[in-house]
């Protein structure tokens, strides 16, 4: 949040990206030739700060600089999903990288991040300064309808938390699979047209309704693995990670694009990915670990499967007021809708 803040006012989020990416590259450097756990606890705190903040700097560079953000962000966005769905093949299938190895572990995150550092310089400068744009209200954005969404947004990724965090055992534990790399590939799959597409998607259904769509696939997946533990239906159950992350995450960048003005994207995107996606992630991956420890893996995904359900209610509570704005053509100026005259959902 601090470096989000930074890169609004001093109006350096490409810098401030480039810095972070270098800083990823020197720990990584470093972890590799340490020991000691206080050490390493030191440095893994470093590791998570410059390795999550390029993220928001980037989705705020993407959004500030696209001619039609709202059309065109996911078909940037897409070729991160590519992105994953390689590294999987490379890593799980291929074999690339030998999961024993600290050192390959290491090659394996230096090699891609140094490429992203030096290819990052390429993009396009910040459109204006902080000092030279102001808030669309008196809260700059952050109003109360926005904290609602980051709440709605932290139940929606305390759910999937579950996923993410404890698939793999599942697999494993569950299923008695061995080598599961591919399952995970499967959902990224289903993710890639969703994402490419999801401007139209939002036109067509608005906010509210993608963002609820959204939600009850993330409880219906945890749902099918807790009551349906076979292997056919939890591969198929991969397909509604195209609504749980893919429509998810577009609708999300986009709110966050309508509510917050350019002049505070970098601060609104670090606050999304530090209260709704980190904090939840942590919580969530603590807490489920226990509950499977105690109770096993259907109470731990029955149980995860209720915050995306009360993430839904949150974003029922603001349909009313969900920010609308119709987006622009290539070369045209962003025309801001009262919330009276158009409303999305």
């Amino acid at each position: 949040m601090v470096i989000g803040y930074l890169a609004d006012r001093l109006n350096r989020r490409r810098s401030l990206l480039v810095v972070c990416l270098a800083g990823f590259v020197l720990l990584v450097v470093i972890m590799n030739n340490s020991a000691g756990l206080a050490v390493m606890s030191a440095l893994a705190i470093g590791l998570g700060m410059v390795c999550r903040t390029p993220i928001p700097l980037t989705d705020s560079l993407t959004i500030a600089n696209l001619p039609d953000a709202s059309r065109q962000y996911g078909q940037v966005r897409v070729w991160g999903s590519l992105g994953y769905i390689i590294a999987l093949l490379g890593i799980r299938v291929l074999g690339l990288v030998d999961e024993q190895s600290s050192a390959s572990l290491a090659v394996a995150m230096i090699v891609p991040a140094v490429i992203t550092m030096l290819t990052s310089v390429s993009l396009p400068f910040e459109t204006a300064s902080a000092d030279a744009e102001s808030a669309s209200d008196s809260h700059g954005g952050f109003d109360v309808v926005f904290w609602i969404f980051l709440l709605g947004a932290g139940l929606h990724q305390l759910g999937v938390t579950s996923h993410y965090s404890f698939f793999s055992l599942y697999l494993h534990d569950v299923l008695d699979m061995d080598q599961a790399g591919w399952v995970w590939a499967v959902g990224p799959i289903f993710e890639l047209p969703v994402v490419f597409f999801a401007g139209r998607i939002l036109k067509k259904t608005g906010l509210t309704a993608a963002l609820m769509a959204a939600m009850a696939a993330a409880s219906l997946r945890q749902v099918s693995y807790a009551l349906m533990p076979i292997t056919a239906v939890v591969v198929s159950s991969q397909a509604l990670h195209a609504l749980s992350f893919g429509l998810y995450h577009v609708a999300s960048i986009e709110f966050i694009r309508r509510k917050a003005p350019p002049a505070r994207g970098g601060l609104a995107m670090a606050l999304y990915m530090s209260l709704a996606v980190g904090l939840p992630s942590l919580l969530g991956s603590a807490v489920g670990g226990t509950i499977i420890e105690r109770f096993g893996y259907s109470a731990m995904y029955l149980s995860y499967a209720v915050p995306p359900l009360l993430g839904i209610m949150c974003i029922a509570g603001i349909a009313r007021a969900m920010p609308a704005k119709i987006s622009p053509q290539a070369g045209e100026s962003t025309r801001q809708v009262p919330a009276n005259t158009l409303r999305d959902g």
